[in-house]
């Protein structure tokens, strides 16, 4: 039923063009004195967008488990507020079975629980509204977890406990007397039900340190004891041995002797990331936003890896970006740094690359150093240029393509550009074109070779967003109306080859034929398709379908006759 990725790099790339709820409209509607007519657009607003997160859930089931949770996180608190929004609407149902999938993958300690409140919600019909949850649980730090705990306890905890029936006395004794069977099975019952329980799993405890794992105190503050000065700088150490390794996770607030988290305060002492976030106010100037909830902190943690790899590698984001990922953990006072093993490059820190050999963090060899490069991957032309076309955009700078292949002209030339956005998961690029003085999208696979030049974008005015059609083309300036009919074949081969079109999009008019009537920014798609389930399709007639008739009859003259 659902669909795995090899990758999580693949299922993130599939999930960020999904459409987020603006929070505003929160405040809007969790407002009473909010006026009508602000409520009105807002509700419906918020209708369309989530519409469109359950299209995407829906169409490409999801199997979930990515790195970083934060987007799915996003996607709980934006389906949960139309919960509260619109609880009688006709799409809450998808609305809680969406919600129910999020939370068993963003919140596992709750997972066999979660499953068995489906069953109940679906058989009593009960909305968000009435497991007691409210508008201000939306600013919730960690909104998956505190909702999927509050889903559990007001639904399965309840439910759990043995009901207590009151019998009169003639009663038992007649039970006993004709059915001694039944009275021994009902006595029983309670004590399989306490067997059946299993005990919680202790949030402060994480293990012990090996050859995958590390235990930090802080971030920040370097521990009185050490023989390091450079907390942060030795926290980058341990994640370049991991990368040159196998892969491991760094826990930051745990206690390396013990293994069990830090408590957050005691006394009028801190620990673990309450004491990194007070250490950072009290140690940095006014000029630097203070660290005040999780999310910033984390933020700050990967920009802050970032930068001291940053000095001593070229490619960085090769490794920080797919490699290095920082979580929230079981228990709130303790974030996790997962390290996958880089697989296009040995890592340094300050010309020293790093292995972890069991519990320690060793210099590699010359010896290490080359098995290690053997093993690794090469990488792709794409990989390098996307790397390229990265900081060109993020140092807004102008770019030329060399060599690149156009497939509508059937030619090859240099191209002067300023690349501004990735579109098809990274698989093309959008650009403005300096010579022709328009928007135009290069395949990344079809270009020779790239320069990043010194000249700084003069355009950005004209960077219009992207923005794709059914068929997954971008718009490039041009728009046509299109509508079709389709037999139920036709369509369902449609919806399976196009991942931003499904059944819901269709109008079924009778005679076993849907309708499909919207806006495409090409007409060469459309062409392909009609030629291909030509017996299966009928052209309707709007202002671009004498264009769309005459490309097909070209193709046919050109390529068939």
């Amino acid at each position: 039923m659902c669909k795995t990725f090899s990758s999580f790099e693949q299922l993130g790339n599939a999930m960020k063009d999904m459409t987020r709820v603006d929070a505003t409209l929160f405040d809007i509607l969790s407002d009473s004195g909010s006026q009508e007519v602000a409520r009105k657009r807002a509700l419906t607003d918020l209708r369309s967008k989530v519409s469109s997160i359950l299209r995407n859930l829906e169409a490409k089931d999801y199997l979930f488990g990515t790195e970083d949770k934060s987007v799915y996180n996003d996607y709980c608190r934006n389906l949960a507020a139309f919960g509260l929004a619109a609880p009688f609407d006709d799409i809450i149902t998808r609305v809680m079975l969406c919600l129910e999938m999020l939370l068993e993958n963003m919140a596992p300690d709750y997972k066999t629980e979660l499953r068995a409140v489906k069953k109940a919600l679906k058989e009593d019909g009960a909305g968000i509204g009435s497991l007691g949850y409210t508008w201000a649980d939306l600013k919730l730090p960690f909104f998956a977890n505190v909702f999927a705990k509050r889903f559990v306890d007001t639904t399965i905890s309840v439910a759990a406990k043995p009901q207590i029936v009151v019998v009169e006395k003639e009663v038992i004794k007649e039970v006993v007397v004709e059915k001694e069977v039944v009275v021994e099975k009902v006595v029983e019952k309670p004590v399989i039900i306490e067997k059946e329980v299993a005990p919680k799993e202790d949030p402060d405890f994480f293990g012990v340190e090996d050859h995958h794992t590390e235990f930090k105190s802080s971030f920040l503050e370097t521990p009185q004891k050490a023989n390091y000065t450079n907390q942060k700088f030795e926290i980058c150490r341990k994640i370049c041995a991991f990368l040159n390794a196998d892969g491991g996770k760094v826990y930051i607030g745990v206690n390396p002797t013990t293994g069990k988290a830090y408590p957050v305060k005691e006394g009028n002492i801190f620990y673990g990331v309450a004491r990194d976030m007070f250490w950072h106010l009290r140690n940095t100037t006014f000029c630097h936003a203070p660290i005040n909830d999780l999310e910033t902190y984390r933020r700050y943690m990967k920009r802050e890896i970032h930068r001291i790899f940053d000095a001593c590698n070229e490619n960085v984001s090769l490794f920080i970006n797919e490699c290095i990922h920082i979580e929230p953990t079981k228990n709130e006072n303790v974030v996790v740094i997962n390290v996958m093993p880089s697989r296009y490059c040995v890592v340094y820190l300050n010309g020293i690359a790093y292995q972890r050999d069991g519990e320690e963090c060793k210099e590699m060899d010359e010896d290490q150093i080359l098995v290690r490069k053997q093993n690794l991957r090469s990488i792709s032309k794409e990989v390098r240029f996307e790397e390229d076309l990265t900081k060109a955009i993020k140092c807004k700078k102008q770019v030329v393509l060399y060599g690149y292949y156009s497939a509508n002209s059937n030619s090859i030339g240099d191209r002067h550009v300023e690349p501004y956005e990735f579109v098809r998961n990274h698989e093309a690029i959008l650009c403005y074109d300096l010579d022709k003085r328009a928007i135009r999208q290069f395949k990344l696979s079809r270009i020779s070779s790239i320069r990043v030049t010194k000249d700084s974008w003069k355009n950005e005015d004209k960077h219009v967003a992207a923005k794709t059609d059914i068929f997954d083309w971008t718009y490039m300036g041009s728009e046509y109306h299109i509508c079709l009919d389709m037999t139920l074949k036709a369509m369902s081969f449609f919806c399976e080859m196009f991942a931003n079109v499904n059944r819901d999009q269709f109008e079924p008019i009778g005679d076993g034929f849907w309708r499909i009537d919207t806006k495409v920014y090409s007409l060469e798609p459309v062409r392909g398709f009609i030629l291909f389930m030509a017996n299966e399709v009928i052209i309707q007639e709007t202002e671009d379908t004498a264009l769309l008739r005459k490309q097909i009859r070209d193709y046919v003259m050109e390529y068939v006759m």
